[in-house]
């Protein structure tokens, strides 16, 4: 939750219960709005949502609102946005029912995926699977208290400028075993990221957060989303029956491995995924000690002398998997008999026995006038125990020389993670030193591994414009390592790909769906934006990289189009939203009649007649002398009077204004401001959305800002 916006409103409210100071409104969704607040009794910044007003009188609206705080707020987690409070107050006659939370500084995830698209950037891996780790502990925390998320989305997981991830918004999350069935007709999440089961109204379950967090980490990983369409009902069938795109296919620095959970986590069938977000969160720490314990495996190799030709061993001691303890090496014995025993042993014997028959410490057996029994036995058991330990110490030898398992679906638990790859033959004891690979041919590097019994697996590949083949970039053990014939030498390899030239034909073309498909045939993934231009819509009007750059196959094309003068501003001034407006010129001149509109949506019955009212102001906020508008009127939809009174939830409404420039205008840059009022004033202004929260006007969205001269 990051801080946006000031809203004069919230700060002139009334504190809640006479504790919660509303400072700012900072997030908004279709049920309710987030704050940020004050708690004057603890002297504390924190988050207070509250529920919309139109949904209050709605007692199944209230009731579920109520149901996030009960089922979050024992959730106590590093990775869970904390409930501190709930309650209910009337400010103004206004009954309010409100949660208070935690407030956590940072950019929610959805916000992060979109800047590095725009910046053509991936995430890196690491970074990506430490991202969806903490995720899935958060929520695998939920999951073994019975709660599942249901609507699990990039909006509603928050970065820390510490790189935290916090899940937000439990607002759906019920406990999935009291799931009944007079409410399997709703279907819970965001289409975009929901499970198959979820997408036909079946029950949430952990696997369903499995699959959404998948989505999550698809997303992040690609820069575009599994599964893209027009509607909900379209984007339910593709979870259902489409599969996504090859993940490697999108980005080729995705390894293999990753790959594979991640497609695992998007099975079509709950029973074919990670059981809950605490086994993935598992697996990806696993995946991640993995690259840890390779790259210290081979920073240890380089730095080290192998003496007498044996791998010296990473780990100081075997572990006893009973009891968990450090087992410490038995003392090795020693002199030319194979009887005697180390000094500690024959020390430790002799003192108990001499301590027994009151001889000095120091006297022998023979000084003792005979020989030891229990001397000679002690020491027998000693030499059977070392020579036990023989064999142990070689087989721990082979496993750590071994390469280490590689992360694969088929795994059935975290604790066994196996490659499907992985050879059932048993490794032998005889060691080779891995040869140098790097800027070999893939087939010249297979052959020489070959030679010495080893064997070659592609782990990644890096597509690369200037390559004509393909060429070892990496090698795993790095060159010179002792390992057993049999073994894998994992590989990173370039993957040669053509480039073609960005055509400067495409500015200034229309962006059409036969377009899209013309460029990706090229082998160009492509991403759109929009950019305010009052160019027809959709009109290309930049392109990156620039027209004339070559650009390899697999590579991002981001294609910037016309908003044809729309801009968006989503203002809520319940129950009416102001959605966006339109112009059709960048800069005016004195004289001039200009024309721009404005959409409006009902979101619930108005049942009241208000009329629009359109100002011009000088920047200062003073009235523009001699401009003439065609507001104060009842809204009119393509020309046709509709009386607000007449509006219901979901009525559309484009209108269109005029405001005649004089021709003694002055030049400069004027500000045109539009509401909604009636007899009692102005309609309230909840949320300004996108536009600046502190307009001139009471009560009045400033739509845009012109220039005339």
């Amino acid at each position: 939750m990051t801080d946006q916006t000031t809203n004069p409103k919230a700060q002139n409210s009334a504190l809640l219960n006479g504790r919660y100071r509303l400072l700012a409104i900072v997030a908004g969704g279709g049920m309710a709005t987030v704050y940020k607040a004050q708690d004057t009794l603890l002297n504390r910044v924190v988050a207070v949502k509250t529920l919309r007003e139109r949904f209050v009188q709605d007692p199944q609206f209230v009731q579920r609102f109520r149901e996030e705080a009960q089922a979050a707020a024992n959730l106590n987690h590093p990775n869970i946005v904390t409930i501190y409070d709930v309650g209910r107050d009337v400010v103004n006659g206004v009954e309010r029912h409100y949660i208070v939370m935690e407030y956590v500084e940072g950019q929610d995830l959805k916000q992060v995926i979109r800047d590095r698209a725009v910046s053509g950037q991936f995430f890196g891996i690491e970074e990506a699977v430490d991202i969806v780790r903490q995720v899935g502990e958060g929520v695998g925390y939920a999951h073994r208290r019975g709660l599942v998320h249901c609507d699990l989305k990039p909006q509603n997981v928050i970065i820390t400028p510490e790189g935290r991830a916090k899940v937000a918004d439990f607002g759906i999350a019920r406990a999935y075993t009291a799931m009944v069935a007079e409410r399997m007709d709703v279907v819970w999440g965001t289409p975009q990221y929901y499970s198959p089961e979820q997408a036909t109204g079946a029950a949430p379950t952990p696997a369903s957060d499995v699959y959404s967090i998948g989505v999550m980490m698809f997303e992040m990983l690609s820069g575009r989303l599994p599964f893209e369409a027009h509607d909900a009902q379209e984007l339910a069938r593709m979870h259902l029956n489409a599969e996504p795109p090859a993940l490697h296919t999108l980005n080729p620095n995705v390894p293999l491995q990753l790959e594979a959970i991640v497609r695992r986590t998007m099975a079509k069938d709950p029973a074919n995924r990670y059981r809950d977000a605490d086994q993935l969160a598992r697996v990806f720490t696993a995946y991640l000690h993995q690259g840890e314990e390779q790259t210290l495996r081979q920073s240890f190799a380089q730095s080290s002398e192998p003496a007498a030709g044996r791998t010296p061993l990473s780990r100081p001691a075997t572990i006893n998997r009973t009891s968990q303890t450090p087992q410490r090496p038995m003392p090795v014995p020693t002199g030319g008999t194979g009887r005697s025993v180390s000094a500690s042993a024959l020390t430790g014997a002799t003192g108990a026995r001499t301590a027994a028959s009151g001889a000095p410490a120091g006297s022998t057996p023979a000084q003792q006038g005979g020989t030891d029994l229990m001397l000679w036995l002690l020491g027998g058991l000693a030499i059977l125990c070392v020579l036990g330990l023989i064999p142990l110490w070689a087989f721990v030898v082979r496993s750590y020389n071994s390469p280490a398992p590689a992360v694969g679906v088929g795994a059935t638990s975290t604790s066994t993670i196996m490659t499907a790859t992985t050879p059932s033959a048993v490794v032998t004891s005889d060691l080779v030193a891995v040869p140098p690979l790097e800027g070999l041919t893939f087939a010249q590097a297979s052959q020489q591994l070959g030679d010495l019994g080893l064997q070659a697996r592609i782990i990644e590949e890096r597509a690369d414009v200037n390559a004509t083949e393909s060429k070892v970039l990496e090698q795993r053990p790095v060159a010179g390592t002792q390992i057993s014939t049999g073994s894998f030498v994992e590989l990173i390899v370039s993957k040669p790909t053509q480039a073609q030239t960005v055509p400067a034909e495409l500015l200034g073309q229309l962006y059409t769906d036969s377009l899209e498909q013309t460029l990706q045939t090229v082998g160009w993934r492509v991403a759109v934006e929009e950019s305010f231009s009052v160019a027809p819509e959709k009109t290309i009007i930049g392109l990156n990289p620039p027209a004339g750059t070559k650009l390899g196959l697999s590579e991002t094309l981001t294609v910037t189009v016309s908003t044809g003068g729309r801009i968006d501003l989503n203002v809520d001034m319940s129950p009416v939203i102001m959605v966006s407006t339109r112009f059709g010129q960048d800069r005016y001149v004195a004289g001039q009649t200009l024309q721009f509109s404005v959409v409006w949506r009902a979101v619930d019955n108005v049942g009241r007649d208000y009329s629009v009212f359109v100002h011009v102001l000088h920047e200062d906020g003073s009235p523009a002398e001699g401009v003439q508008t065609n507001g104060d009127r009842t809204p009119m939809n393509n020309g046709v009077p509709v009386p607000t009174s007449t509006w219901t939830a979901g009525t559309l409404v484009n209108d269109t204004y005029e405001v005649s420039l004089p021709v003694n205008l002055p030049a400069g840059n004027y500000r045109i401001e539009v509401g909604l009022y009636d007899d009692q004033g102005r309609l309230n202004v909840v949320d300004y959305g996108n536009t600046p929260a502190q307009p001139q006007g009471v009560n009045s969205v400033l739509v845009r800002t012109i220039h005339v001269g």
